[in-house]
């Protein structure tokens, strides 16, 4: 169908939204490139065989809601228009915001580099949490692509599959994400980052700033050297300064 050959594959606005378009559904990604609206639509089929714009007619178009359920942002408008999908966003706060998305030849996550190959090898056994006082249980056990976080002796606070990424082009380090790259961090704990012979990352704590944790190989804890926000204290975020 006319309709679908132009829509079909994915579209870009290059920052704030993703969109993409299978037959007669559409699912749309935000920033983070997490799913946001998953619904069907229908086109005018007739203005697009003449090059006219078209609107898109979502069943839902609803983005979030606010916690009493009231929609808060959504779609109000979606046309093809000149090759390109001409989105009308609305935010009960801020009002509408038009954002224009081009058709692009890759998926959301092109922007990443897959690195499982190279590093979960490496990352096989167990990681130890190090400590300024030497007493941390904490223990990372990599098993192909799942990861666990656990004490001993107690069930594990995180077992979920990864994967192993790098943005294109960064000089940063590869980091350990879920398998799942639109959440790119595990709940209780942000993203790992691979830093030679050590794992780094913080643990999310309500209204505190947490040193930096860090994992190495047990037979490294004696001798790592840690890197100084490791060293930082505990600090009350409520708190004044």
């Amino acid at each position: 169908m006319i309709c679908f050959d132009k829509l079909n594959g994915y579209w870009e606005e290059g920052y704030h939204y993703y969109v993409e378009i299978r037959g007669d559904r559409i699912n749309v990604l935000d920033y983070h490139r997490r799913p946001t609206l998953a619904t069907t639509f229908k086109c005018d089929v007739r203005a697009l065989k003449h090059d006219r714009p078209a609107e898109l007619t979502l069943a839902d178009n609803v983005l979030s809601r606010a916690a009493n359920g009231e929609p808060m942002t959504m779609i109000r408008r979606l046309t093809f228009e000149d090759g390109e999908l001409k989105m009308l966003y609305y935010y009960t706060i801020m009002g509408e915001t038009e954002y224009v998305l081009h058709k692009v030849d890759h998926g959301p996550f092109d922007h990443l580099e897959i690195l499982d190959d190279k590093y979960l090898p490496a990352l096989r056994g167990e990681w130890r949490e190090w400590s300024k006082s030497g007493r941390s249980d904490g223990v990372l056990i990599f098993d192909g692509d799942l990861m666990s976080y656990c004490f001993s002796g107690a069930l594990p606070v995180i077992k979920e599959r990864i994967h192993v990424i790098r943005v294109k082009g960064s000089p940063g380090p590869a980091l350990i994400t879920p398998a799942d790259l639109s959440k790119r961090d595990f709940g209780v704990m942000q993203e790992l980052s691979i830093e030679g012979n050590m794992l780094t990352t913080r643990i999310h704590v309500c209204d505190a700033s947490v040193p930096l944790t860090v994992f190495a190989r047990e037979k490294d804890l004696a001798t790592l050297a840690v890197p100084p926000e490791a060293l930082e204290p505990v600090r009350n975020t409520m708190l004044p300064r």
